[in-house]
């Protein structure tokens, strides 16, 4: 609260929220650079190499379609092209859910059945929308819209219930282990001091889940198919993309892609990345505002004196009769004291606090009839 009705000078104000898009256009053209710096070459490279791959391709097919014209049927020449166009596809990386793939083979499956629709359903109400698997109806794609609408905002309530139930029960076991480490060491914990989960505490726990369903997404790809499940970074590549609701889709696993078990683990882990995503942001949020108070009261100079404050604040309740007097006077006088002892050890503590900038408030905002 004190953050926000912090007094900036009505010219300088606006400025604030520039400086917000400033500094998101600057990150956004950093990486931007960065993964063109990385992924041009290599896709310049990959597709270089499958071009040769394609071209040796074609020139092996053109002399075996040669002799196999000149001896071979109808049907011989037809299941010799057949098996050309699939080795085609390997080389482009297209062979796996073509039609020929889905209906022909030991491992022929459809994409769609109701395991992968289980996938698909999870994928939409928290967001994760890999892309690697997808509507191909109209009908499909206007469900995706109505079924989000409803089930995403109340997957949310869910996700953010489960997770202070989590950060509850986290917190206890902290707070169990911190008295008895406090009295092993000679030191008193009274009854009524506060106890709570550190942030670095919650972000740990936070690594360890993801590193250890990144072992078992692992281990699960590696035993439900024929083919060699991904690797261990990869595996942690997509286990992290997947906890954070980020899911490009660019890696799914190998041999069951898109299986109901694995949708299951992660929905159990979102509570858990909440907590955790709410705490950093928050942190995020006190840093940067809290710089820009910490150098406002730098080049400001010292604040106005306390009877030029008082004379304000009796102006102004004239025209705030709703608000707490009785409050007023001492917030004055709290916002005089910060204003004069900000400095970077009281910025390091509000940073640390984990507070809400925008006091809960966020997303609701009230205005008199005089404030329009």
């Amino acid at each position: 609260e004190f953050l926000r009705s912090f007094p900036l000078k009505p010219a300088l104000r606006p400025l604030k929220h520039i400086l917000h898009l400033i500094i998101l256009i600057i990150g956004w053209l950093l990486g931007t650079a960065m993964f063109y710096a990385i992924e041009v070459p290599a896709e310049h490279q990959a597709t270089a190499d499958t071009y040769v791959q394609l071209n040796d391709a074609f020139n092996v097919f053109a002399k075996d379609m040669y002799e196999t014209a000149r001896k071979d049927n109808e049907t011989i020449t037809a299941e010799h092209v057949k098996q050309a166009y699939i080795k085609w596809l390997g080389i482009e990386g297209k062979w796996r859910w073509s039609a020929i793939q889905k209906t022909e083979g030991p491992d022929a499956h459809y994409m769609w059945t109701f395991g992968s629709a289980f996938f698909f359903t999870f994928t939409l109400f928290t967001t994760v929308g890999y892309g690697s698997i997808y509507p191909g109806t109209d009908m499909g794609r206007f469900c995706c819209i109505w079924y989000s609408c409803i089930f995403y905002p109340f997957s949310i309530v869910v996700i953010r219930d489960l997770g202070q139930l989590t950060l509850i029960g986290m917190t206890r076991l902290y707070g169990k282990l911190l008295v008895k480490i406090r009295a092993a060491r000679g030191y008193m914990t009274t009854e009524w001091e506060t106890i709570s989960l550190p942030w670095s505490v919650t972000m740990a726990v936070a690594m360890v889940m993801i590193t250890g369903c990144a072992v078992a997404f692992k281990f699960y790809d590696d035993v439900t198919g024929p083919e060699e499940g991904f690797n261990y970074f990869i595996a942690f590549y997509f286990s992290f993309l997947s906890f954070t609701a980020i899911g490009l889709g660019d890696i799914m696993p190998n041999n069951a892609p898109w299986a109901p078990i694995i949708g299951i683990a992660i929905v159990a882990g979102l509570p858990l990345m909440r907590v955790v995503t709410k705490m950093t942001y928050a942190r995020m949020e006190n840093a940067y505002f809290g710089t820009l108070l910490y150098l406002e009261t730098r080049l400001s100079g010292p604040a106005p004196p306390p009877v030029e404050e008082r004379q304000l604040e009796t102006e102004h309740k004239k025209e705030e009769e709703d608000e707490n007097e009785d409050l007023g006077e001492n917030n004055c006088r709290i916002k005089e004291e910060l204003m004069r002892n900000f400095t970077v050890r009281s910025l390091a503590k509000y940073i640390s606090s984990g507070k809400d900038v925008y006091g809960g408030d966020f997303g609701r905002v009230n205005l008199r009839k005089s404030d329009l």
